[in-house]
């Protein structure tokens, strides 16, 4: 009669070699779902691209020449008009920084009743009066200073009512 004790090892041998196959099997199960969700997903995806290809390839079978060339037209048309907006843009702030130099050198005793500016050229003719002689030569000090005002001339002075009336021509830096 055999031995009870021996038929208990050879029992416990066999359980543990069973073991490591289902590990096996359970991880190889495990990557051909994975693989056949990968493959079914990459289906799709293709069929998808294949589809949008087809669309694009019909839009551009549709595109007739006549309507190209009035795209191009059309897109040529709105360059034109970009480039007046942006020549228009640069006058407008041309102008404003000609005004700011203008404004910012105003002496606070001094105010101008007449103007001629000629934004283009850069120039003005203005007719001012000063509260004060003094006023008048701070104004003068004022435009030697500015850094934006290429020169000055101060012409026709005269008292009126015991302020002094003058005429300045000026030409700013653009």
């Amino acid at each position: 009669m055999p031995d009870i004790s021996l038929l208990q090892s050879d029992y416990e041998v066999v359980l543990k070699e069973s073991r490591i196959p289902s590990i096996f099997l359970t991880v190889s199960i495990i990557l051909l779902v994975v693989s056949i969700g990968s493959y079914v997903g990459l289906f799709f995806y293709h069929a998808t691209l294949a589809e949008n290809l087809k669309q694009v390839s019909i839009a551009i079978e549709s595109l007739s020449i006549e309507n190209a060339s009035n795209e191009a037209g059309r897109l040529s048309k709105m360059g034109g008009q970009l480039d007046v907006i942006q020549y228009l843009r640069e006058l407008h702030t041309d102008a404003n920084a000609s005004l700011a130099v203008i404004a910012k050198s105003v002496h606070p005793k001094v105010y101008y009743k007449d103007a001629d500016i000629n934004l283009v050229q850069g120039e003005a003719k203005l007719t001012g009066i000063a509260l004060t002689p003094k006023s008048l030569s701070e104004q003068v000090m004022m435009y030697a200073g500015e850094k934006n005002i290429l020169s000055y001339d101060i012409s026709n002075i005269s008292l009126v009512n015991d302020n002094v009336k003058f005429e300045l021509n000026l030409k700013i830096k653009k």
